[in-house]
């Protein structure tokens, strides 16, 4: 990965002048921010390319809806039941679904995705969530 000196910008920035952390972002795609004058973050511009340099490509992640990410899941768990929390931290452990924000699905949005389909799961007491056998 390239980095341009003038990408160089203090940690100190964000809180002093975010504008121009930003306006830099903005012109050279990516900013290292440096705390101790040492690389700490590295704040990068969306774009496709730049995700690939690190690491990262978005067509190679799933793009399942939050009741396949449960089906997927709870297909490979012991009796096909686990809690919603537990369900909920798999399920971003493995990346199958991110919330808008990309944020981890809260053990309520499971339970409560129980609820709407009533053929796929079955919600047990104590917050199990079981899938049902086709």
């Amino acid at each position: 990965m390239d980095i341009r000196i003038d990408s160089l910008i203090p940690f100190d920035s964000l809180k002093t002048n975010i504008d121009h952390v930003f306006s830099v972002v903005d012109k050279n795609g990516k900013v290292v921010l440096l705390k101790d004058n040492k690389p700490v973050y590295i704040v990068l511009k969306y774009d496709e390319n730049n995700l690939t340099d690190v690491g990262i490509s978005m067509s190679e992640m799933p793009n399942y809806t939050l009741h396949e990410a449960m089906r997927i899941v709870l297909s490979e768990a012991e009796n096909k039941t686990m809690h919603a929390a537990e369900l909920a931290d798999e399920i971003y452990k493995r990346r199958l679904y991110l919330k808008k924000d990309g944020s981890k699905a809260e053990y309520t949005q499971i339970r409560a995705r129980c609820g709407h389909y009533p053929d796929m799961f079955e919600a047990l007491p104590g917050n199990y969530i079981k899938l049902k056998e086709d």
